[in-house]
């Protein structure tokens, strides 16, 4: 079930349904294009579901067409802010283009990526 969507042209971010009772997660997809021209979309979902209560985000990046080290280099910055709030970022479903930028630039390292098969 989608329950917003933001778009550009190259990228979309969806925010979907968490269970009840998890006032502190958010779920948002990226669909797209994900890299420096684009980012802004991410960053702005991002700061809005934080400043709605969220501290958890699962990010699902099987939609990512394309990414750069902009786009990956995002994702730390992404998981950086929620640990500041004693928060989490989990990556669910890195499509291929993402997966292997995160081996080239050694983020997989870094970026806590759920195991395959899992789900948002």
């Amino acid at each position: 079930m989608l329950l917003r969507t933001r778009t550009d042209r190259r990228v979309r971010i969806e925010q979907w349904p968490v269970p009840a009772g998890s006032p502190t997660l958010a779920k948002l997809a990226v669909v797209g294009v994900l890299d420096g021209e684009s980012v802004t979309e991410l960053c702005d979902a991002t700061a809005t579901v934080m400043a709605g209560g969220t501290r958890h985000l699962r990010l699902d990046l099987s939609g990512v067409t394309s990414c750069d080290n902009a786009g990956l280099y995002t994702l730390l910055g992404v998981q950086s802010a929620l640990r500041s709030m004693s928060g989490s970022l989990v990556l669910v479903r890195p499509s291929l283009c993402v997966h292997a930028g995160l081996r080239a630039a050694r983020l997989h390292l870094r970026l806590v990526i759920a195991p395959p098969g899992s789900v948002m």
